[in-house]
């Protein structure tokens, strides 16, 4: 049975609104969708791809404009390029309970292994007389669905990153090289899950925080849900850049970019039930369960400038490029749907409800502030055909402010590094090989990290080639990246791992004799 109360539908709305505002988590963990996934910016170059992502000291390639527009100084004519990539991905949680102070029954349930629990004999006989000493649902708590605690999931992804066209020229006597684009700024594509949500939190509460003495008069309440949220799309970015040669081996380099984008965004929470949890035992019904699904879009618009300098010598190389603060704004509508049980029984395999149905829609706008970046590196010629470069990226993203939809701002994110370190081999005229890994690092920490502050961490791999073909250039890269991390808390700890592959290609070609 189905009723519609308006009046509750406005309190629902009122309630999104709010959680519209909440502090930006990566992982989830509850918190509302907002700007996952804009930590990590594209780079665009395959060549500093298969390089390990070192942007500096990699000459001649147009695809370094935005990251290090310095670097268009290398050009030897003008140049045109085009580029894409082919992304594959897939990850999964495993969660795994042990016992729980009081309540053996919890752990069965969440881990999804009732099946395997007989039921208890719950009659016992006192002087010949048989009595009920215990009823079942004290014991063994049967699940409402077939959902499971763990998940997996896979996606692929293909899309152009770059184009591009740059030209040198004189004015004075300085030499300057020129050049326009249109990138991929950020790829904002996010998946997360979680089968055992409890709100409020259970396993810390059993364990000690609270006294259970009473809890047979006024029992410890939760709400169990499955919970994902998903985005699909990217902000891209269209902007010049223009660098100097100061000098024969001095550069420097400024570049802008206007960044628009959108992306379609989906948040679901399904019921599972209401946690009654006694001195000793614990119970799992439905009244007060609510789920809910939002559907909607994002909007992304900002600006972002850089500015760069190189010197580059016979045997040694070195450059650094500083970002100034952005803003970028966010503006979103989605649609919900709601239901809540207000009440229910179980008779036999029967369960019996009264739904509360509720529908609406949101929209408001928040935005991020992102401070000063920087990154620096140097290249180190070690013999005229081989190459080594290590660079390093600074991003204090703990400083960056989230102001959520309703005014209030909060620092959401940890600062992070990214290190590069690669190289690049002249096989012959015609071929370079280049090779390299980098440690990314995320602007979150897995739950009850050893260290607080210390963000999850990871390698990527990158292996990569150019073919030069007359004036053309082919340059190709492949990126293996492998994150996981565990998160835990009291009795339970959750595996979460990632692998990515991404295929990165460009060709670029230069006009000779125009310098």
């Amino acid at each position: 049975m189905k009723h519609t109360d308006n009046t509750f539908a406005y309190v629902i709305l009122l309630c999104l609104c709010l959680l519209c505002s909440q502090q930006v988590v990566a992982q989830g963990y509850g918190n509302p969708l907002t700007f996952q996934g804009l930590s990590q910016t594209t780079t665009q170059s395959a060549a500093a791809r298969g390089a390990g992502g070192i942007a500096f000291g990699i000459r001649n390639d147009v695809s370094l404009m935005f990251t290090n527009p310095a670097s268009l100084s290398s050009l030897q004519g003008i140049q045109f390029s085009i580029g894409g990539l082919q992304r594959s991905g897939s990850s999964y949680q495993e969660q795994h309970y042990s016992g729980v102070q009081g309540t053996s029954a919890l752990a069965p349930l969440l881990e999804g292994t009732t099946r395997l629990v007989s039921d208890p004999d719950t009659n016992a006989y006192y002087g010949g007389v048989k009595v009920t000493v215990r009823t079942q649902a004290d014991s063994v708590q049967r699940p409402f669905d077939s959902i499971g605690p763990n998940w997996s999931r896979s996606n692929a992804k293909s899309a152009p990153i770059q184009l591009y066209a740059a030209a040198p020229f004189s004015i004075g006597g300085i030499r300057l090289v020129g050049g326009v684009g249109a990138v991929e700024y950020a790829n904002l594509n996010w998946y997360y899950q979680n089968n055992n949500v409890m709100s409020p939190s259970v396993l810390s509460v059993l364990n000690g925080t609270i006294a259970t003495a009473g809890l047979d008069r006024n029992p410890y309440v939760s709400y169990w849900y499955q919970s994902y949220q998903q985005r699909d799309g990217s902000i891209y970015g269209y902007g010049g850049a223009l660098s100097a040669s100061i000098s024969e081996k001095l550069s420097v380099g400024v570049s802008g970019m206007i960044l628009n984008g959108s992306t379609d965004d989906i948040e679901v929470q399904a019921g599972r039930g209401r946690m009654l949890f006694f001195t000793s035992s614990m119970r799992l019904d439905r009244p007060g369960t609510t789920s809910y699904t939002k559907t909607g879009t994002s909007d992304y618009s900002g600006a972002e400038f850089a500015l760069s300098a190189e010197y580059t010598s016979r045997y040694f190389n070195f450059g650094f490029s500083i970002k100034p603060p952005t803003t970028i704004t966010r503006d979103f509508t989605m649609t919900f749907s709601q239901d809540s049980v207000a009440a229910s029984k179980r008779f036999l395999s029967k369960i019996d409800s009264i739904t509360v149905h509720t529908s609406g829609s949101i929209s408001g706008q928040d935005k991020i502030t992102i401070p000063w970046r920087g990154s620096f590196g140097i290249g180190l010629w070690i013999k005229d055909n081989l190459k080594f470069g290590i660079s390093y990226e600074i991003r204090p993203y703990a400083s960056a402010d989230y102001t959520g939809a309703n005014g209030s701002v909060t620092n959401p994110w940890l600062s992070c590094s990214i290190l590069h370190v690669g190289g690049e081999l002249q096989a012959n005229p015609w071929l370079t090989i280049r090779g390299g890994v980098s440690n990314y690092q995320e602007v979150y920490q897995p739950l009850t990290a050893g260290i607080r502050g210390e963000p999850v961490n990871y390698p990527v791999y990158g292996l990569g080639c150019g073919v030069k073909v007359a004036n053309g250039v082919l340059n190709v890269a492949y990126e293996y990246a492998d994150m996981k991390y565990v998160d835990t808390w009291s009795n339970a700890v959750s595996i979460n791992r990632q692998f990515t592959s991404s295929i990165v290609a460009s060709f670029s070609y230069t006009i000779p004799g125009i310098n």
